[in-house]
This record gives C-alpha cells, sequence and structure tokens, in this order.
C-alpha cells in the first residue's frame, strides 16, 4: 500500500536519517510501500523519509525503467562538476537547475544486507546524488540560492496548508 509523500519543509525531510540495523520483513514492507508511492507519484527514486520514515533507505531508477535499493549509502568519490534540471516528489511542481556531479561512486547495502560498491554517471549518478541528498536531511531546494528557495518555501507551505484541509 502507498504512503503519503510528506512535503517539505517538513521535519523528517530536513534530519539526517538513521542506518538500517533491522533487514528484516519490516524493510521489505517499506521497500513495497515506498516503491507504490514512488510509482503513483511517476517518480525515478524515493527515499525512505520522503514517505514519513527516518531509515537510511532509498530507491534508486536506472535508465532501462528499473530500481534497485540502497541501504546505508555512502558516496565515496564525485568527480566532474554539472548543473542538471532538478525536481522532486516532496517539492512538487518546482524545478531548477541544480549543481551536482556527472560521476559518482557510491557503497551502499542491498536489502540482505550485502556490500556493493557501484560507479555511475549521467542520469544515474545524478539519481544517487538526489536519494543520498534526502538520507542526509537535505532537498534539492538546499543548493538553491536563497531567493529561489524562499519562493519555493512559501509555495510548499501554502500546498501543505491545502493537504492538511483536504484530509481534516
Amino acid at each position: 500500500m502507498a504512503r503519503d509523500i510528506v512535503i517539505w519543509p517538513h521535519k523528517v525531510l530536513t534530519s539526517s536519517t538513521k542506518p538500517v540495523t533491522d533487514f528484516g520483513p519490516p524493510l521489505e514492507t517499506l521497500l513495497e510501500q515506498m516503491a507504490e508511492s514512488m510509482k503513483e507519484a511517476e517518480g525515478i527514486g524515493i527515499a525512505a523519509n520522503q514517505v514519513g520514515e527516518s531509515l537510511r533507505v532509498a530507491l534508486v531508477g536506472r535508465e532501462d525503467g528499473t530500481f534497485f535499493e540502497i541501504v546505508n549509502p555512502q558516496i565515496l568519490e564525485k568527480k566532474e562538476p554539472v548543473t542538471m534540471e532538478e525536481g522532486c516528489l516532496s517539492v512538487p511542481r518546482e524545478w531548477e537547475k541544480c549543481p551536482r556531479f556527472h560521476k559518482v561512486k557510491v557503497r551502499y547495502q542491498d536489502k540482505s544486507a550485502e556490500w556493493h560498491e557501484l560507479e555511475a554517471e549521467g542520469r544515474l549518478a545524478h539519481v544517487l546524488q538526489h536519494e543520498i541528498d534526502h538520507l542526509d536531511g537535505h532537498v534539492f531546494v538546499d543548493h538553491l540560492s536563497s531567493l529561489k528557495r524562499t519562493l519555493i518555501l512559501d509555495r510548499m507551505k501554502k500546498l501543505q496548508k491545502v493537504k492538511a484541509r483536504q484530509k481534516g
């Protein structure tokens, strides 16, 4: 069952997440719920804190449309600065140019607790950086000018109020 996606600046999105230590059925259930939420929102990645869980786990979309989980990820290397158009499920309908890196090397666990290292470039590197930022308590708007961030913040606060009224 899909969970609601949390809208920035909700506190769960601005705080660093906790490492995953339990690789049992609750993690599998969370990953399924995250996948459903991401599909409903037509996303290419989602972090656990975007569905209200402060855990260091995310789903990352590959170029071929498939997804894989990253648990307790760390970025080991970043190369070739680049600016890319970026949006976010937790900052709906907002797109801005964001500084990232064309190539990254990431170390992470899968849902079975096995460690992997991955060198990625282009879109996959972009999605990895975006999702790991979430797990570190950052949203892409944190990379923007204070003026752009303030304008987007005002729109997100209005959106949060509308959603609260719809639920209430």
